[in-house]
């Protein structure tokens, strides 16, 4: 029994060391930070957005005709009272909007001035057709912006409002006298379709919805996250382990011994790691690109990017690939400098862990908010973790956010320099041979020898 308690006291004590803990810690307190950020966006999903009434004086919001007394502002207002929390005002989320005369450069300023990302906008005709017995339209404008995973489901919120006026007035008309065609007074609101209307990049766009071109847009971005994080954790594990059983093996010793420049090493460990990483990779870009093509087949919006002004060049796709491979080789730096503080093969396994955590907040990030429907704090958390770059590249360059791809392939290429200088300093130090002293630190912790 006392065999068996010492044996697995020796095993705790090489796989809990202070690296370990400290991974697990982090992870812990990262992915909190995560599912607060998460959940933030699910309540802001839930939230009914702010929306603009476009109409002329808004007087002629008002049907009165045939003992029908109905106002679609005064719905709406009875929507949203049922609907928003208890201490705030219907007015806050229902702003009243002047008429833009069809410009919708016009329209976008004034919803910009309310911070709105919608708006309602009411023919002058509406209260005139609906006492002739004509269908009214009601036109959905909508100001898209890149913001995630939850940053389209306004439009279906505000499609469902529409279809709830509409039910609405069916339902008065429905009381008074009925003469004409039936399916007027089912559907007295004409609304979807090429009634709706969407601005992207300045330049309007008919019968567009946000959640169709966010919904095109993710099968088309998703790739690369989901590749990048799990090839950063591949090739951590690859090198790092790597690196832990040349320590164990002897052979890196034998290695250091040999008339060779220490840079040369490095350099041939980080050429042999990229030509694996850029061949998983490929593998994986090709493999998830048609696992999306099959969801986007089957799926899909329809809605080609290319029509709307959000499709890539040639140059954009270099911009891309140099930022992936800057990536991978901030990954290979980072992966040097961890295997060289590992004293064997399972001391390896635990290095992994930062590397992983590292991959994977850029990932959830820019899955559930992107890097525009994030806040600063979140934006520097995300700039700042090299892996995130080649992430939201594609995304940004869609929306013509060069700057934003060109600064972090700087910041990248800053920090894959220092970490392979980190590197060769370690590679002509003691430790890359003797790895942290895990036991002396477990010592002090403890109290125990």
């Amino acid at each position: 029994m006392n065999h068996l308690a010492n044996i697995i006291q020796k095993e705790l004590k090489e796989l809990l060391t202070p690296g370990a803990i400290m991974s697990v810690v982090v992870m812990v307190v990262l992915f909190s930070i995560l599912g607060g950020l998460i959940g933030g966006e699910v309540d802001k999903a839930q939230t009914l957005p702010s929306i603009g009434v476009v109409g002329s004086g808004h007087g002629d919001l008002t049907i009165e005709d045939g003992g029908v007394d109905w106002n679609l502002y005064e719905t709406l207002e009875s929507i949203y009272g049922s609907s928003i929390p208890s201490d705030a005002e219907v007015g806050d989320y229902l702003i009243k909007l002047d008429d833009f005369d069809g410009d919708f450069d016009r329209l976008k300023d004034m919803m910009s001035q309310n911070d709105l990302a919608c708006a309602l906008i009411v023919p002058d005709d509406f209260a005139l057709c609906i006492s002739e017995g004509r269908p009214a339209t009601l036109t959905q404008f909508y100001i898209y912006e890149p913001e995630g995973m939850f940053g389209s489901i306004s439009s279906t919120v505000v499609t469902s409002i529409a279809s709830m006026l509409n039910t609405s007035l069916s339902k008065e008309l429905l009381m008074g006298p009925t003469e004409g065609n039936p399916l007027f007074y089912s559907n007295p609101i004409a609304f979807g379709g090429d009634n709706d209307c969407t601005m992207i990049n300045g330049e309007v766009h008919n019968g567009i919805l946000p959640s169709d071109i966010a919904g095109e847009i993710s099968s088309q971005t998703m790739i690369i996250p989901i590749v990048i994080m799990i090839l950063i954790t591949m090739i951590g594990s690859l090198v790092i382990s790597s690196i832990g059983s040349e320590k164990e093996n002897k052979t890196l010793e034998t290695l250091l011994t040999l008339p060779i420049k220490r840079t040369t090493i490095v350099t041939g460990k980080i050429i042999a790691a990229a030509v694996v990483g850029i061949i998983y990779g490929v593998a994986y870009m090709i493999g998830m690109g048609m696992y999306m093509g099959s969801l986007t087949g089957t799926m899909g919006s329809g809605v080609n990017l290319e029509d709307l002004g959000l499709s890539l060049d040639a140059f954009d796709y270099l911009l891309v690939m140099v930022s992936l491979f800057l990536s991978i080789s901030c990954a290979l730096g980072l992966c040097m400098i961890l295997g060289g503080f590992a004293k064997n093969y399972k001391s390896a396994q635990t290095m992994t862990m930062p590397l992983s955590i590292l991959a994977m907040i850029p990932m959830f990030i820019i899955m559930f908010s992107g890097w525009y429907g994030a806040g600063p704090f979140i934006q520097g958390i995300v700039f700042a973790i090299p892996f995130s770059h080649p992430m939201m590249a594609m995304e940004a360059l869609m929306y013509g956010d060069v700057g934003l791809v060109l600064s972090g392939i700087a910041y990248m290429m800053v920090f894959a320099v220092a970490t392979i200088a980190i590197t060769v300093k370690l590679y002509n130090s003691d430790i890359l041979i003797t790895g942290l002293n895990q036991n002396r630190t477990y010592q002090k912790l403890t109290g125990k020898k």
